[in-house]
């Protein structure tokens, strides 16, 4: 066997650093610097500027109450106290104009951008609730140009670049988006793209409508998404880039974040159009939340709030009539949740080794859930937890309590977890006062 002599005065050494940087409360000094040591993040040399659309194709998925205008403002102060850069919202119903005022009053207007078709009368509506910015959105895709069977290619481009043209002159910066680009001729797109530029329009939107993309840099247009960052500024006059990722085949992720990496050291900024919990229409899209932490934890972007995170994804939820899942990543009940007996046992040794960052970072806490796979390590604790002081791990009272629930669930007929106040009930069966 080769000798693994080095390995272990590796392991010797990395272990003691990680052990006194892992402080047993929230220390966000520390954590930084476990963060740089664990994860050695890759600085990109881009800014990343998150153009959140969770008000406007969030609220579009199939199924959702419309929240109140007070909770969509909320919504909208808690995106901006992350630090959300860009906020797309809907203006055509009494509501949506209600929400927008609100978000006025509470200093939000700068960063609202009025979502439009590529129509007068839409851009019209945003220049009269007295928005600065815009986003334009028309397909480019052949397949999507089904719906205007009666016009060219070259009439429907004329049709968007005149509509840019018209925002512009009145006062308004543009996105425009690409719908379906991932599917989209490239030979037309260009042309597209240009015209649009030529009109005035400062992004362009790479809309992968269909999550049909692909993050592999070698994958080739038109559904490479790398590539055709590339040929963007290779060959287009649009002065910048943004994606807006749907989750149709599970990479929504992935794809925002190919093009945020493949926009490093072309462009001086890249925008990623995304929606908090990744709601959106069919499949949904690029989680907000997901974006910024691996910007944070993979990249060093350290610009954004994350301990609102769990804040906003209840309020999200509840003004929306949406069901969090379980196990939602980051933000779900049971992202910091250990049950099994080794998870808990290595929670307690080692918090890093099952949590690949502080619960506490994402406005989140540990919850130990004591059921049929819990041991001793869980049990002490959930006492611990409930207790708020050390217990003993040879304390008999322990032993007795560890057997007592053991039984409930080995001998008996109990399928579900034990509520905490079943818990507690238990704990005082065998001395604890709790």
């Amino acid at each position: 066997m080769e000798d693994l002599s080095t390995a272990e005065k590796h392991r010797q050494r990395e272990l003691s650093s990680i052990r006194e940087l892992s402080a047993p409360y929230f220390d966000r000094e520390k954590w930084e610097k476990l963060r740089k040591l664990v994860y050695r993040p890759t600085p990109l040399n881009v800014d990343v500027v998150i153009d959140d659309t969770t008000l406007r194709e969030g609220l579009q998925m199939a199924g959702l109450t419309t929240p109140k205008p007070e909770n969509t403002c909320r919504i909208a102060c808690l995106l901006r106290d992350i630090g959300i850069e860009r906020l797309e919202v809907l203006t055509y119903t009494k509501t949506d104009q209600e929400a927008i005022r609100l978000m006025r009053d509470e200093g939000l207007g700068e960063m609202l951008a009025a979502w439009c078709r590529a129509s007068k009368a839409d851009v019209d509506m945003a220049i009269k609730l007295d928005f600065n910015q815009v986003g334009i959105s028309h397909p480019v895709s052949y397949i999507h140009f089904e719906k205007w069977p009666d016009k060219s290619p070259q009439q429907l481009t004329e049709l968007v670049a005149g509509v840019v043209s018209y925002a512009v002159d009145h006062g308004l910066t543009v996105f425009v988006h690409g719908e379906d680009s991932t599917r989209a001729d490239w030979e037309f797109e260009r042309s597209f793209i240009n015209a649009v530029a030529e009109a005035g329009a400062k992004v362009y939107r790479i809309c992968d409508t269909v999550g049909c993309g692909l993050s592999d840099p070698l994958a080739t247009l038109p559904n490479g998404i790398p590539a055709k960052v590339r040929h963007i500024r290779r060959e287009t006059k649009i002065p910048y880039v943004e994606i807006h990722a749907h989750d149709d085949f599970g990479n929504a992720v992935e794809n925002t974040m190919a093009t945020i990496r493949a926009a490093s050291g072309l462009y001086d900024k890249v925008y990623a159009s995304t929606t908090f919990l990744g709601i959106g229409d069919r499949a949904g899209n690029a989680e907000t939340e997901k974006i910024i932490l691996n910007c944070y934890i993979h990249h060093d972007i350290n610009k954004w709030n994350l301990s609102l995170f769990r804040e906003l994804a209840v309020l999200l939820a509840s003004s929306t009539g949406y069901t969090l899942p379980l196990n939602k990543a980051i933000v779900g009940d049971a992202a910091f949740a250990h049950e099994s007996g080794i998870h808990v046992h290595g929670v307690s040794t080692l918090p890093l080794m099952y949590e690949p960052f502080p619960p506490e970072l994402v406005g989140q806490r540990r919850t130990i859930v004591i059921g049929k796979r819990s041991g001793k390590h869980g049990v002490k604790l959930k006492l611990q937890e409930l207790l708020g002081k050390h217990v003993d791990e040879n304390d008999p009272r322990l032993v007795q309590l560890v057997d007592l629930i053991k039984t409930k669930f080995v001998n008996g007929n109990r399928r579900s977890p034990l509520k905490n106040e079943e818990f507690k009930q238990y704990a005082r069966k065998v001395g604890f006062e709790i």
